[in-house]
C-alpha cells in the first residue's frame, strides 16, 4: 500500500513491475516492462498529473488489498493466473483508473526506442486488458 505522502513503497514498486508485465505482454524478456523499468517511468510520469497519480495509487492500493494476495504473501507471490485475475477484477471495478494507467503505461512503453512498433489492442492477441468485452 502506498505511503501516506503518495510515494510507492518498495513492495508497491515490485507489484507495479509485475502488473505491468501482464498489462503489456511481450515475447522478449529483455523488452518486458519490468526489464525496461517501466514502473519507475510510470511512477515519475504520474507525478506530473494529479488524476494520473490518483489512478495509479488506487490501482496499487487495490492490488495490495486483493484477498488472494493476502493469503499467499503479496501480489508477487501469486501465480501468473492469479495475478491476471486480480488485474481483470480491478479493470472491472475501477475501469476509468485502470484504463488511464494502462494507456499511460502503453504510451511510455512504446515511446521507448528499444520496443517493437505498437499494434492496436485488437490486433495483438497477447493483449488481455483494455479490450471491449
Amino acid at each position: 500500500m502506498p505511503n501516506q505522502d503518495g510515494s510507492l513503497t518498495e513492495s508497491d514498486q515490485i507489484t507495479l513491475a509485475r502488473a505491468l508485465d501482464h498489462m503489456i505482454p511481450g515475447t522478449d524478456p529483455n523488452l518486458a516492462a519490468r526489464a525496461l523499468d517501466l514502473g519507475a517511468d510510470l511512477d515519475k510520469k504520474t507525478l506530473e498529473d494529479k488524476l494520473s497519480r490518483s489512478a495509479l495509487l488506487r490501482i496499487i492500493e487495490a492490488l495490495s488489498l486483493d484477498m488472494t494476495s493476502h493469503v499467499v504473501g503479496g501480489f508477487p507471490a501469486m501465480t501468473e493466473q492469479q495475478q491476471i485475475n486480480a488485474l481483470l477484477s480491478i479493470e472491472h471495478l475501477l475501469p476509468g483508473e485502470f484504463t488511464s494507467v494502462l494507456e499511460l503505461a502503453r504510451n511510455l512503453y512504446y515511446a521507448d526506442e528499444r520496443t517493437p512498433e505498437r499494434q492496436s489492442t485488437a490486433e495483438n492477441e497477447a493483449e488481455i486488458f483494455g479490450k471491449f468485452q
